[in-house]
C-alpha cells in the first residue's frame, strides 16, 4: 500500500518536471590544499584510542531508515564502550546511504546532543514524526516551482537540497562539521555516500573524494550533501558538481608532495599483472588510481560530475568504509592498513592502525522486501510502478551483494596470506612515496591477529515471519505514521540486544555482555503497534 502511494503522490511530479529544469553546480574550487586532517576534512586514524576499530553503516531506505539508524545509535549510546565510554563514542566511522544520510549527516553536526530528547530542541525527532511525502510533492508541483523550473537554473535536486535545509540542516557547511571532528574526541568521522553517474561509481562527500575534483568540501553545504545521498531517481534530479581541477592548489608544492598524485603514481609506477597483485595491489584500488587520474587530469569528459541516491551502488554504505581515505599521499583502503604483514615481529602499519586487533562493524540494514503485491493480480503494474520497482530491485538486491562484499573483505583482512620469506616485494601502497623509498622489503613477515565481529541490524533477524513481512512492508518514502516510526526505533534497540556477535564481542573486551535492554520482540510485533 504505501509503495502503490508513491506511485499516485509522484506520478503527476514526474510527469511535469522530468523534462524541466537543468543542473547547475554549488562547489567553489580548493584555494590551498591541506593534507593535516585538522584543517581538511579527513579520516584522521590517530584520534581513535584503543585497539578496536568501530565502523556503523547507515542504510537507505527514506524515513524508515532514518528511523532504525536512529533507534540503532541510541542503542550504541546505551551500551558500554571498551573503557570507560560507551560504545557510540568509540565509534569511529559511520557512512550512510540515502535515508540513512538524515540521520548520519544530522549526527555529525550535533553530535551526542542530536540523539536529545525533542524537548531539548531536537529537530530531528520533529522530523521523524512527522509526514513530508505531501509538502515534498506541493514544493515540486506548485505553479512557482513551476516557472523557476523552465525560467532559472533551479532544479529538482534544489527541492530536495532547499527541504532539507528548511528542516534539519539550515545553511550548515562542512566547516562545521571538521570543527566538530577536530575538537570533540568522541566525534566520529562520517561519511555520507551519493552515486556518481557519469563514472558508475560510488562518490563520497569526505575532502579525498573532493581533491579530486580540485573542490573545497568545508564550503560545502550539509543539505546539498545530505540531498545528493537521498536523490531517488526519476523523482529527483541529479546534483552537479564542477571538476575545478587544474585549479590553483594543484599547483602548489603540498599538492604534489603530499597529495594524490603519489599514490596514483605509485600504480603508474607497479604495473604488474593481477594475479602478482591479488594481496598488495587490489584490482579496486587499481581503478579507483586511474579514475582518479582522469578526474585530476582535468579530461575534457569529465567537468561535471552527477550524482543520485548513493543506494543504486551500495544501499549499505559499506565500500567507502573499506575504501577509507586518511593521508592523501596513500591509497585508499582498509585492507592495506589492517592487513598489512609484520616485519622482525613489528607492524608495519600506518599511524593509528598499529595497535588494532579488532573490527566491530555494526550494520543497520532498512532494505525493503515486498515481492507479492506485483503479483496479486494477472495484469502487469502501470509504467511509473514498474520504473519504481525496478529501481527498487536494484537497491534491495546491491544490498545483499555488499554484505557478502564485507564479509569477504574482512575475512581477507584477518587472513591474509604470509608472504614467503626474503621474498622480493614492492614497497606497500599504504606508505608515501617517501616513506616507501626508504623502506627495505625482503625480510621475513607473519600476519597479524584480527578478529572482526559483524552485529546485523536487519528486519531478516525478525523470527516471527508475520511481524517480519510488515517491517518490510513499510514505505520509503518520507512519511510514517508515529507509532510505526517508534516501533523502528525500538526494534533497532531489540535487534542489537539480540546480537550473538555483540555478545562475543563483549567477552573479548571482558566486559558484562550489554547493558539492560529489551530484547524480546514481542512489544515491537505487536500488530497494534505497526
Amino acid at each position: 500500500m504505501q509503495k502503490q502511494s508513491i506511485s499516485v503522490t509522484f506520478g503527476l511530479f514526474l510527469l511535469v518536471t522530468l523534462l524541466l529544469g537543468c543542473s547547475h553546480t554549488t562547489n567553489t574550487a580548493l584555494a590551498r590544499f591541506e593534507s593535516d586532517p585538522d584543517r581538511s576534512y579527513r579520516f584522521n586514524p590517530t584520534k581513535a584510542d584503543g585497539d578496536t576499530l568501530v565502523v556503523v553503516t547507515l542504510s537507505g531506505g527514506g524515513i524508515r531508515a532514518a528511523a532504525l539508524s536512529f533507534g540503532a545509535l541510541q542503542t550504541l549510546a546505551g551500551l558500554t564502550g571498551t573503557g570507560d565510554d560507551t560504545l557510540l563514542d568509540q565509534v569511529d566511522i559511520i557512512s550512510s546511504v540515502s535515508g540513512g544520510s538524515v540521520t548520519a549527516g544530522w549526527y555529525a553536526l550535533k553530535g551526542r546532543a542530536g540523539l536529545n530528547p525533542p524537548y531539548d530542541g531536537n529537530s530531528l525527532w520533529n522530523f521523524l514524526y512527522h509526514d513530508w511525502t505531501p509538502e515534498l510533492a506541493w514544493r515540486g508541483l506548485n505553479p512557482v516551482t513551476a516557472v523557476r523550473y523552465a525560467f532559472s537554473d533551479y532544479s529538482r535536486s534544489d527541492l530536495l537540497s532547499g527541504f532539507f535545509a528548511d528542516k534539519l540542516y539550515g545553511d550548515a557547511t562542512y566547516g562545521a562539521i571538521l570543527d566538530r571532528y577536530r575538537n570533540d574526541k568522541h566525534q566520529p568521522y562520517v561519511i555520507l555516500n551519493s552515486t556518481d553517474l557519469g563514472h558508475e561509481t560510488g562518490f563520497q562527500f569526505t575532502q579525498g573524494q573532493f581533491d579530486r575534483i580540485c573542490s573545497d568540501l568545508s564550503r560545502y553545504h550539509l543539505a546539498d550533501a545530505v540531498a545528493a545521498s537521498a536523490n531517488f531517481p526519476l523523482v529527483f534530479s541529479a546534483t552537479g558538481l564542477k571538476n575545478h581541477s587544474n585549479c590553483e592548489a594543484q599547483h602548489s608544492n603540498a599538492w604534489n608532495n603530499d597529495g594524490p598524485p603519489q599514490w596514483i603514481k605509485h600504480y603508474d609506477q607497479f604495473s604488474m599483472p593481477i594475479s602478482h597483485t591479488a594481496n598488495a595491489y587490489q584490482l579496486t584500488e587499481l581503478r579507483q588510481a586511474r579514475q582518479a587520474k582522469t578526474l585530476i587530469d582535468s579530461n575534457p569528459r569529465d567537468s561535471y560530475i552527477h550524482l543520485l541516491d548513493g543506494g543504486l551502488i551500495d544501499n549499505l554504505g559499506v565500500r567507502s568504509t573499506l575504501a577509507i581515505e586518511d593521508d592523501p599521499a596513500r591509497v585508499p583502503g582498509l585492507y592495506l592498513r589492517l592487513g598489512a604483514p609484520r616485519r622482525d615481529g613489528m607492524p608495519v602499519r600506518p599511524n593509528g592502525y598499529e595497535n588494532i586487533r579488532r573490527l566491530l562493524y555494526i550494520v543497520v540494514n532498512a532494505r525493503t522486501r515486498d515481492p507479492a503485491n506485483l503479483d496479486q493480480r494477472e495484469y502487469p503494474p502501470g509504467e511509473i510502478a514498474t520504473t519504481l520497482r525496478m529501481i527498487d530491485t536494484q537497491l534491495d538486491n546491491s544490498i545483499l551483494d555488499d554484505e557478502a562484499y564485507l564479509i569477504a573483505q574482512l575475512e581477507a583482512i584477518a587472513n591474509r596470506e604470509t608472504p614467503k620469506p626474503n621474498a622480493a616485494l614492492p614497497p606497500p601502497p599504504f606508505l608515501s612515496a617517501k616513506t616507501a623509498a626508504q623502506a627495505t622489503h625482503s625480510l621475513p613477515m607473519s600476519t597479524p591477529g584480527l578478529t572482526f565481529y559483524s552485529v546485523a541490524v536487519d528486519f531478516d533477524q525478525i523470527p516471527d515471519p508475520e511481524c517480519r513481512e510488515r517491517y518490510w512492508a513499510l514505505g520509503t518514502n518520507w512519511g510514517l505514521k508515529n507509532r510505526q516510526i517508534k516501533a523502528l526505533i525500538e526494534l533497532a534497540k531489540v535487534l542489537v540486544g539480540n546480537s550473538n556477535d555483540l555478545r562475543e564481542f563483549y567477552k573479548d573486551i571482558g566486559k558484562p555482555a550489554l547493558a539492560p535492554k529489551p530484547t524480546d520482540f514481542k512489544e515491537v510485533c505487536d500488530v497494534n503497534q505497526m
